[in-house]
């Protein structure tokens, strides 16, 4: 036993005195007075037990003797020494990356990682505590905390991102953490190997936790869709990550029927191909993998049927500057005479009414009805369509007026709209309200970029907003106005998770891979969270330490237990115990 405090052993003394005020204290005589004879019965039975008196002394004096004695102990502070974890500075990393979901035993290795950091974490003893998430960017958690409550507050709301992890990122942000202290790394992984660690941490000490044991694993490596001859043919291709046979069974279905099921043999770690034949046309397919292994993560894929370049029409006569501006652009035009059913693309038509465009995606120029000569200056009022494009210099003589729609303007010349997008049977379409031969626009260089915007716009609009990674952000513009800035994000189960400001804030796809819904302005965007091609493969290493000697040995014995709480109680507990005595000697 050691002691933290020992110069409080001066505190005896008070025992000394109070010794010492029992041996100095007056002696009374005892005399009988004729006013207590009515008590003489009392004293009588008093006067036949007399241990009970000195017991009454003696207990009083030992009690507060104990008392003080217990409360120099206590002010002392005496202690054990006991094995406590190294380091007087701790730097934890955690992999919140998808393999940590990964089941072995029953629990995930990301709950057996919080596990181990929760035990030790009680093995700590007022060391601070640095928590660093890893991850492509990673981010630091807690910054040398010395709470034991926060610290393990802040571990058990971990949750994974299911980013992949970027440990050598990770490592140089710990690295520039540790400071001139002992700093000892502990990595609460599953994959992190031996060379990586040590080319970093060359001097730095340093355990990591590589948790789990091995897994079966059957792999969704890819799936995908495409057109071909007419049809939609979807492909998949399935790995076996293990040392023997595996059957799974692999299944198609869109957003409510289910079109493929077929049960695959795959050889011991090898891989199949599955080819899918006559798909019926869904804005998206989930793949589905139904396989008896401990990473379902992996198991599932999705594909969004779009075409990346839509087919263009021409419907009947169209102004040769905007088949020369497409032509531009790169972008080839088909001319038709008439529309039919099997022009998926987008449509390109002139006229006075929206009523006889096809149900598609359209670029209307308004070219006939009554007109109003322009006399204000063009005002922008959507950065999407006109950026880059210089609408100032852009001279209009007149505009076909129309009430028909309920369309948004893009470029205003006062109150009078010229430019307007919106929603026509179901499909997106920009309305020029100007005929070409009314303005100079054609012979400026803006008029092919306004083309080439209106054609990713209106193929974005009509397909989907995209492929992304884990808790990706990305910046989406959809055009002004406060609806076309609040997204409401849903997953498959139609469930509300969150919503974004696109105004003030990127927008943000959730953590977990799978199929979401974006609604915009009340029309629904789908896009695909994607699982990371290299968290395909639960991959597990052994665990080790590198630089052990490099951590100094002082420090590892550390004081344990907590004793002076326990002697402070006893001595309060002994005083009032003593109060007590003293109170009932004077009552008899």
């Amino acid at each position: 036993m050691q002691f933290l405090n020992p110069y409080f052993f001066f505190f005896g003394i008070f025992i000394a005195a109070v010794i010492l005020f029992y041996f100095f204290r007056k002696q009374y005589k005892e005399q009988s007075v004729a006013s207590n004879m009515l008590w003489q019965q009392v004293l009588n039975e008093w006067q036949a037990s007399p241990w009970l008196k000195k017991l009454q002394q003696n207990l009083i004096f030992w009690l507060q003797i104990l008392a003080l004695l217990l409360l120099m102990l206590a002010l002392v502070r005496p202690f054990f020494m006991g094995q406590q974890i190294k380091g007087e500075h701790l730097i934890f990393i955690v992999d919140t990356s998808a393999s940590m979901a990964a089941v072995d035993d029953g629990d995930t290795r990301f709950d057996k990682a919080k596990a181990m950091m929760g035990e030790l974490i009680k093995k700590t003893n007022g060391q601070p505590v640095t928590l660093i998430q890893a991850g492509d960017k990673p981010s630091i958690l807690l910054n040398q905390e010395a709470d034991k409550a926060i610290i393990n507050e802040k571990i058990q709301s971990l949750e994974l991102t299911y980013n992949h992890e970027n440990i050598a990122k990770t490592l140089n942000l710990a690295a520039s953490l540790a400071d001139n202290r002992d700093t000892a790394i502990h990595i609460f992984s599953d994959a992190v190997k031996k060379k990586e660690v040590a080319e970093i941490l060359d001097d730095q000490y340093a355990e990591v936790h590589n948790i789990g044991g091995e897994i079966q694993n059957i792999s969704l490596q890819s799936f995908g869709v495409a057109p071909i001859e007419g049809k939609i043919a979807g492909v998949a291709v399935i790995a076996n990550q293990t040392d023997a046979e595996k059957k799974a069974i692999l299944s198609v279905r869109t957003e409510n029927n289910e079109w493929f099921k077929e049960e695959v043999s795959i050889p011991s770690n090898d891989q199949v191909i599955v080819n899918i034949a006559d798909l019926p046309k869904e804005t998206y397919y989930e793949a589905v993998l139904d396989a008896n292994d401990g990473y379902q993560v992996d198991n599932a894929a999705i594909a969004i049927y779009s075409e990346n370049n839509p087919s263009v029409y021409a419907l009947n006569k169209i102004n040769p500057f905007t088949i020369k501006g497409f032509q531009i652009i790169g972008t080839d035009i088909i001319q038709v005479k008439e529309k039919r059913d099997n022009m998926n693309g987008i449509m390109i038509a002139e006229g006075e009414s929206l009523q006889d465009l096809p149900m598609q995606p359209a670029i209307f120029f308004r070219t006939n009805g009554e007109k109003q000569k322009i006399t204000e200056q063009l005002i922008t009022k959507d950065e999407q369509l006109l950026q880059y494009v210089d609408a100032k210099n852009i001279y209009i003589d007149s505009v076909v007026t129309s009430s028909e729609g309920n369309l948004e303007p893009v470029l205003m010349s006062g109150d009078v709209p010229v430019i307007q997008k919106g929603m026509n049977n179901g499909y997106p379409i920009i309305v020029i309200n100007f005929s070409l031969t009314d303005s100079d626009w054609p012979l400026q260089p803006g008029f092919p970029i306004f083309l080439y915007n209106a054609y990713q716009y209106l193929s974005q609009t009509n397909e989907f907003l995209g492929y992304f990674s884990a808790n990706e952000e990305r910046w989406i513009s959809m055009g002004e106005g406060e609806d076309a800035q609040i997204v409401e994000i849903f997953n498959q189960a139609d469930e509300n998770l969150y919503s974004l400001n696109l105004a003030e804030e990127s927008f943000t796809a959730p953590a977990t891979p799978g199929i979401y819904q974006a609604v915009i302005d009340e029309r629904i965007y789908y896009f695909s969270v994607l699982l990371d091609e290299r968290e395909k493969h639960a991959s597990l290493e052994d665990a080790f330490t590198i630089n052990e000697k490099s951590l100094s040995e002082v420090g590892v014995q550390r004081p344990v237990g907590h004793i002076w709480y326990w002697l402070t109680f006893i001595a309060l507990c002994l005083c009032f115990v003593e109060w007590e005595v003293y109170r009932r000697g004077h009552r008899i």
